[in-house]
């Protein structure tokens, strides 16, 4: 999903320290906790990963992760108020093993990165379906490879097919703001998210011959969606999961249209400077080597991105097969 200028580029109960925060579906703050809706058992802390925790890092418990809880089912907001979703569930199961406390906090994507970046950060991490890019980890962010998906484009059934990226160009698409799927549709005509000239670069529309690209982007991926389903929009762009999800939710409404491209690695987005990788890399590695990752995945019906132990790692920015658009 989730990143900005891709460069040319329950079994038993869980630990009651890692707190769910209750919010109304479109609030960008907590206003309460609760106990998390979890799906597979718990791992116990192991020492010697919660041993790498940088001693100011660790001064810094209960940890708040920060995610855009507008993004099903990786993370969303439920009928009861809550922030769940499979991603939320793998970063709770990281806190397990760091053996720390952790909040999910539901923050507007476009904030994230730089909330992360702030001198005295407030949050300590990111599970919110983030797209390494060089552009990103340039700016002080890291990026610990847990997932991969692609993007997906979403028609209405009955409504106009798209296979390819030059199928946009003349109709309008929606998007979530600040997502890789915002700055390729921006980018195939040659421009910066908003419409800036990309110097020297091409729009693949009017070399074509056809109109440009209308490029609806939204707050959150709910009014993306909402847009696709009214009729504001031509076709929807989200992450591989989150586009087949909502076909789930919209049957005989929405279908996929076409294959899944670009197909990248998810990254937990955290601070350069906390030095702070290692621990997540290795919880990451744990929980996959020991069956709670798979059970997570398979439980939320997202098992085709899954990685292996030797896919975990810093900054992965290499596509898997064909990209959606030419480099820009």
């Amino acid at each position: 999903m989730h990143d900005t200028l891709r460069p040319a580029t329950l079994a038993r109960a869980r630990r009651a320290a890692f707190a769910v925060l209750a919010l109304p579906l479109l609030a960008l703050s907590a206003c309460g906790s609760t106990s998390p809706i979890l799906t597979s058992p718990q791992p116990a802390s192991q020492s010697s990963i919660a041993a790498e925790i940088p001693a100011a890092v660790k001064t810094l418990e209960p940890f708040q992760i920060a995610s855009d809880a507008s993004y099903a089912p990786n993370e969303y907001v439920n009928g009861s108020g809550q922030v769940v979703g499979w991603d939320l569930e793998l970063a709770q199961d990281v806190c397990s093993v760091l053996g720390v406390s952790c909040t999910i906090a539901n923050v507007t994507f476009d904030d994230i990165i730089p909330a992360l970046l702030e001198k005295n950060p407030k949050y300590v991490m990111s599970f919110s379906s983030f797209t390494p890019t060089a552009s990103r980890e340039a700016s002080g962010i890291d990026f610990i490879t847990y997932y991969q998906a692609g993007e997906s484009w979403l028609a209405r059934v009955g409504g106009p097919t798209i296979t390819a990226a030059s199928q946009m160009c003349g109709h309008s698409v929606a998007v979530e703001s600040g997502t890789v799927e915002e700055s390729d549709a921006y980018g195939y005509m040659g421009q910066n998210p908003g419409g800036g000239a990309i110097k020297g670069d091409t729009d693949h529309c009017t070399a074509a011959g056809l109109q440009d690209i209308n490029v609806e982007s939204f707050t959150t991926q709910t009014e993306a969606n909402a847009a696709l389903l009214s009729g504001r929009a031509d076709f929807g762009w989200a992450d591989q999961p989150v586009a087949d999800y909502q076909v789930k939710l919209e049957p005989g409404k929405l279908r996929i249209s076409g294959e899944p491209c670009s197909i990248y690695p998810y990254g937990v987005a955290v601070a350069h400077k906390l030095g702070f990788d290692k621990a997540i890399e290795d919880a990451i590695t744990y929980l996959i080597n020991n069956g709670y990752y798979s059970k997570i995945l398979s439980s939320a019906g997202v098992t085709d991105g899954g990685v292996t132990a030797s896919d975990v790692g810093v900054n992965n920015n290499n596509p898997v097969g064909s990209t959606c658009v030419p480099s820009y």
